[in-house]
């Protein structure tokens, strides 16, 4: 690995000490190009219910976020396309017979933390709480070791990046939870867009992989999922994702299951405000002819066959 391919040291606080938890970020040299067949694009989802996770974290979760998710997994079958589920572990202890049927038609799944607590509003004995019910709640759901995370709203910012250390603790090798630009309530600004292999002062060693984002110049935009997917221009977003490919960089992008339930926003009115609701049902109406045509544009497939397949793993 080249000297050119090193980012300095990135030093933060964590809480009351100021150790640096990154003692290096270095860029994973990628192949030239997957072969043919293999996936180029991750196509991910958070698996949450949109109440418990939106509005009241104690509520309990509600047969919607099957119903949601069946609805996504549909769209993937008759795309013949496999997905990555990161899955709240909460969600997993309610219906983990979801969870079997995922594995069982070919997807992966993965983690998305427990309670859907942000990760900064955590302390330390709290996240490592969190991090093992997660683990534990899917693990005895689907079967299958988990390995890769995605914190709840990318919740890993620049002043909670010990946070870093907590995943690797818990046995994380692949984490997905930082933004690579600043957001109003999340991200990072001048994060590196590719994937980087941390080193961290533990000795320990992540895999980050950042959803898409497309890099201009200066200029960055978010085409990953969510929001951003659900009013860009289609053409805008379907071209900046070929662009990150010609770039040489792996795609991964996210939605989650509520998206897909376009009028599950007018059982809560009343419970929540108006603008609250018309915020959050922006493009949901069409949002599944949307990712229907996404999935002709790359070769989408599960998060690890992605990786695999830009040699990352």
């Amino acid at each position: 690995m080249g000297a050119s391919n090193l980012v300095p040291i990135l030093a933060c606080t964590a809480m009351a000490d100021s150790d640096s938890v990154i003692v290096q970020r270095q860029r994973v040299p990628l192949v030239a190009a997957p072969l043919e067949g293999r996936p180029t694009a991750a196509f991910t989802v958070d698996v949450e219910d949109w109440y418990q996770s939106c509005v009241d974290l104690d509520a309990p979760i509600t047969e919607r976020v099957v119903r949601n998710v069946d609805r996504i997994v549909e769209i993937l079958d008759d795309a013949g396309v496999k997905g990555t589920f990161f899955v709240q572990g909460r969600v997993a202890e309610t219906f983990p017979r979801m969870l079997e049927e995922l594995v069982s038609a070919g997807h992966e799944i993965q983690s998305h933390g427990y309670s859907h607590r942000s990760l900064f509003s955590l302390d330390r004995a709290a996240l490592r709480d969190e991090l093992e019910r997660s683990v534990k709640s899917v693990e005895d759901a689907c079967g299958r070791r988990v390995t890769a995370f995605r914190a709840p709203d990318f919740s890993i910012l620049a002043g909670n990046l010990w946070a870093l250390e907590s995943l690797a603790e818990a046995g994380f090798v692949v984490d997905s939870s930082i933004f690579p630009q600043a957001r109003p309530r999340y991200g990072i600004r001048d994060w590196d867009v590719a994937p980087q292999r941390l080193t961290l002062a533990s000795g320990a060693h992540l895999l980050e992989v950042p959803v898409a984002v497309w890099g201009r110049r200066s200029v960055r935009l978010p085409v990953a999922g969510g929001g951003y997917f659900r009013v860009l221009p289609m053409g805008l977003v379907s071209r900046a994702l070929r662009s990150i490919i010609n770039e040489g960089r792996p795609v991964v992008v996210y939605c989650h299951p509520y998206e897909f339930a376009p009028d599950e926003l007018g059982d809560y009115r009343g419970r929540i405000p108006a603008r609250q609701r018309m915020h959050q049902g922006l493009g949901r109406h069409a949002i599944a002819k949307r990712t229907r045509r996404l999935l002709d544009v790359l070769p989408f497939g599960r998060f690890d066959e992605t990786l695999a397949a830009w040699g990352l793993t």
